[in-house]
């Protein structure tokens, strides 16, 4: 499969963190094909509708091209399911009993944390750089059903806690509008041609910035956005709040990374994870990793995620 994969020996040079999860928006012959040529895109496995059965097309110690983000393909696992973010009938039993067996079995190999930060969607992936956003891919999108992944792979749901404003909250709908106003008569945050700039997931983790009644406000793409109380349970999760200076946001660990975003004083984050940053090339078909000495905080910055920068190398 020459021009598809970078070969690498993984997790020994770099630590395999997340599994994204995709739709093939082909046929499973159809995408096989694909990753057989040199079309510069590829997954580790393919998983078919009809029965749940599986091509491996990349082994899990090398580097799949399949995120959109150098450094996301770099600390990942991809999986293409055969299916069609506009189908709901694609995402079929026997393709999910099979996505549930894979990310087991890869989470207990390479102890990838069975959570909505680290079991992604290709539409969770931060954008490598602000030109990079409008090539970021939409998949496996609205009809592909995270609550019941997650019930499958064993994942105890959060028990039903009150929130409290300064709090985290998880999403435990399967998707919920986010509105300008606390009302369901308000117009919603972001575009209305552009759901993922308005829509929260399943598993997605925010803070409460304030409440209204039935309503809980949220800091989601730079914006105060309102939901209802009935779509989310309070968690007890790390915080980040950005003081009186703004800071950068990175769709990449890499150093030589450019911001993708900005934060603003008095914004909210979860904090799902801390990372240390990766230096990574391909040089003639194998990959060349080292980790530098800058420290990342993972966040929700509205539908995708992002990196803090916290500490910089000298």
């Amino acid at each position: 499969m020459v021009g598809n994969y970078t070969i690498a020996d993984r997790p020994s040079d770099v630590s395999i963190r997340y599994i994204v999860i995709h739709a093939t928006e082909l046929s499973y012959a159809d995408t096989i094909a694909r990753f057989q040529s040199p079309h510069h895109v590829s997954a580790h496995t393919v998983i078919r509708g009809a029965d749940g059965q599986q091509t491996g097309m990349v082994t899990p110690d090398n580097v799949a091209w399949h995120a959109g983000n150098w450094d996301m393909n770099c600390r990942s696992l991809g999986i293409e399911q055969e299916a069609y973010v506009d189908d709901a009938a694609s995402f079929t039993g026997p393709m999910m009993a099979a996505l549930v067996d894979q990310i087991l079995t890869w989470s207990v190999q390479y102890h990838i944390s069975l959570d909505r930060a680290h079991i992604l969607g290709h539409d969770n992936v931060a954008a490598p750089s602000r030109e990079a956003a409008k090539q970021m891919h939409r998949d496996p999108g609205w009809q592909f059903d995270w609550a019941q992944l997650f019930r499958q792979l064993g994942v105890s749901a959060e028990p039903s806690a009150p929130v409290n404003s300064g709090q985290a909250l998880k999403i435990t709908s399967r998707y919920v509008n986010l509105f300008q106003q606390p009302s369901v008569t308000s117009e919603v945050i972001g575009q209305t041609t552009d759901s993922l700039s308005y829509r929260a997931s399943y598993g997605q983790e925010f803070v409460c910035v304030a409440q209204h009644g039935d309503w809980l406000a949220i800091d989601f793409n730079g914006q105060q956005a309102w939901l209802n109380r009935k779509d989310a349970v309070g968690v007890q999760r790390p915080i980040l709040t950005v003081d009186q200076e703004p800071v950068n946001l990175y769709g990449s660990t890499q150093p030589d990374a450019a911001a993708i975003g900005e934060l603003q004083s008095g914004e909210q984050y979860v904090i799902s994870d801390t990372l240390t940053g990766l230096k990574a090339s391909d040089t003639t078909g194998h990959l060349s990793a080292v980790e530098t000495n800058d420290v990342f905080q993972q966040i929700w910055y509205g539908h995708r995620i992002g990196y803090v920068k916290i500490s910089k190398s000298n």
